[in-house]
């Protein structure tokens, strides 16, 4: 496959950050005494972090001293050149010089069996080697969204090609931007559900108006029987019971329990 120049594609010489083991010297205490043991954190590819023992110390020159930390895994150690830097609160923050260029730098990755800066290792950025003309840019970049956005995945985790055959399980809840919208909605029917009874109310008086005025209370029409007649109903006053005998109105009283909906 043809990859351009002009707009990144794979690299044969150089790697890549994102899948090359690095030290942090951040990770480093604030502070060291001769000989201590703790140290930096070994971050691999996979997202795993290992720690490697180290021992920090000074060695004193002619000219100038020099602070080290020996950092070491089984069989395996090197010695790295440290720098610090006054930051605006008193204090100072400890960074690598790198073994092979000598500039300060905060991360060292993994070259064969040492640790070297960035350049020196020959890495560049996943997005520095990306281009679009290649097949698998957006495969990568719509399974990068997937695993973003998607808090669920099945059992056996499928690849791009065979994702479309997977469906996720239906949210059993709403989401907050679902319910905003839903208020939003039910907003506006209530607003025309007003207007609508204010259209209903008007009509219901104009037509009362016109029994009063022709002097009946019943009026029949070819589809329809309009009555505008006196009910006279007969309810008990419980304020005034309770009032004269609260002792049969708390032998007769119910309570009932009943839920209220309010938006705000």
């Amino acid at each position: 496959m043809f990859r351009g120049r002009s707009n990144g594609g794979w690299n044969k010489s150089h790697g890549t950050v994102e899948k090359t083991p690095r030290i942090d010297s951040f990770g480093l205490p604030a502070s060291y005494q001769a000989e201590s043991t703790g140290g930096p954190l070994f971050a691999c590819m996979d997202g795993k972090i290992e720690p490697l023992d180290c021992a920090h110390y000074t060695e004193y020159g002619p000219e100038a001293e020099r602070e080290l930390v020996e950092l070491w895994a089984g069989e395996w150690n090197q010695t790295i050149e440290l720098s610090r830097k006054v930051n605006g609160l008193g204090g100072s923050q400890t960074f690598f010089l790198c073994p092979a260029c000598g500039e300060r730098r905060r991360y060292l990755y993994r070259a064969g069996s040492v640790f070297l800066c960035r350049k020196c290792s020959r890495l560049n950025y996943r997005s520095q080697q990306e281009t679009r003309s290649d097949s698998m840019y957006y495969y990568n970049k719509g399974m990068a969204l997937a695993e973003k956005h998607f808090d669920r995945w099945p059992l056996v985790r499928v690849d791009g090609f065979s994702f479309c055959r997977w469906m996720p399980d239906r949210p059993q809840y709403m989401h907050q931007r679902m319910i905003e919208n839903r208020i939003k909605k039910l907003r506006e029917l209530e607003t025309q559900q007003k207007e609508l009874e204010a259209q209903a109310e008007a009509i219901r008086a104009e037509l009362k108006a016109d029994l009063d005025e022709k002097g009946v209370d019943e009026l029949k029409t070819k589809n329809f029987i309009l009555r505008w007649k006196e009910i006279i109903s007969n309810r008990l006053d419980s304020k005034a019971l309770k009032a004269a005998l609260p002792d049969v109105y708390g032998q007769f009283c119910r309570s009932s329990a009943s839920r209220r909906f309010t938006i705000v």
